[in-house]
């Protein structure tokens, strides 16, 4: 069960010092209540999506909002798929039975049926996407070492980490609206430069100490999900294996988000798609 935290920022009071009389302006924006819809679909992932809420304050978070609520998904060239609500105390949707194929190049659309309004948006899965031509994760001689803690629901646990350096030469598509970033370790990978440049060099990366190996992402995300990343100023860099929604949700507490392509209603619906390479570590000696 996924607890969001109850919260927004609005202007309701303005006082003017020296006056005789407080003065309350109505606010500019809404107070109404709108849908919230979720959705980042990949080839390597499995279909899912979270249906919300947008409140106040004044508002209690409802595990299930919308209980009427009928969520289908298709594909360009195929039949409505309804994807099944996933428990009581979450408002979770998922293709339970992987009928929906999700393809690169493909487009897919999604309908939402509530009692007083219907949403639609749809989402083109990016094909030839960013692609890795060649990658090295190299140890100095010496093994530096971090250890770093994390924390989890039930325990604290240190983790040894070998500082490293990272190197990657890609390619990335003409499309100039698809988004693109580096993962690995279920983590993003902190990039600094433009990512056109084709090439990455880290000389502080943190590499477990145990691994000889690990699987270097780089994923490349569509116009819409680039876009709403960089208006919430979202970093997926929790281990959350690569699962949008999970970061989406995490962070959302009821706020309208500054972009939507959800129409008769607000939130995402997007795509990603990735390449994906083994990386020898390689131990440098004196």
């Amino acid at each position: 069960m996924r607890k969001f935290k109850v919260g927004i920022l609005f202007l309701f009071l303005l006082f003017f010092s020296g006056c005789v009389r407080n003065e309350i302006e109505e606010t500019p924006w809404t107070t109404a209540s709108v849908p919230m819809v979720f959705s980042v679909i990949s080839p390597d992932y499995p279909v899912e999506l979270y249906l919300g809420k947008s409140y106040f304050e004044k508002d209690a978070a409802n595990p299930i909002p919308y209980p009427e609520a009928k969520v289908f998904m298709r594909g360009q060239d195929s039949a409505w798929v309804e994807l099944k609500l996933q428990s009581a105390d979450t408002s979770s949707y998922k293709d339970v039975d992987h009928l929906l194929g999700v393809v690169k190049g493909k487009t897919y659309y999604l309908r939402i049926v509530l009692n007083d309004r219907t949403l639609h948006a749809q989402t083109t899965v990016p094909v030839n996407g960013a692609t890795i031509i060649e990658a090295t994760c190299t140890v100095p001689a010496g093994n530096v070492q971090s250890n770093r803690k994390y924390s989890t629901e039930n325990k604290a646990e240190t983790i040894r980490k070998k500082r490293s350096t990272l190197s990657v030469n890609f390619t990335l598509p003409q499309n100039k609206d698809y988004g693109y970033y580096l993962s690995a370790f279920s983590t993003e990978i902190e990039f600094h430069g433009p990512y056109d440049s084709g090439f990455y060099q880290d000389n502080e990366f943190q590499c477990p100490y145990d691994n000889s190996a690990f699987t270097l992402n780089l994923i490349t995300v569509d116009p819409y999900l680039k876009k709403f990343r960089f208006s919430e100023t979202i970093l997926f860099n929790q281990s959350y294996d690569d699962d949008f929604i999970t970061a989406i949700t995490s962070t959302f507490g009821g706020v309208l988000p500054a972009y939507s392509n959800i129409e008769n209603g607000m939130g995402l619906f997007g795509s990603f798609s990735t390449d994906s390479k083994l990386i020898t570590v390689t131990q440098l000696t004196e």
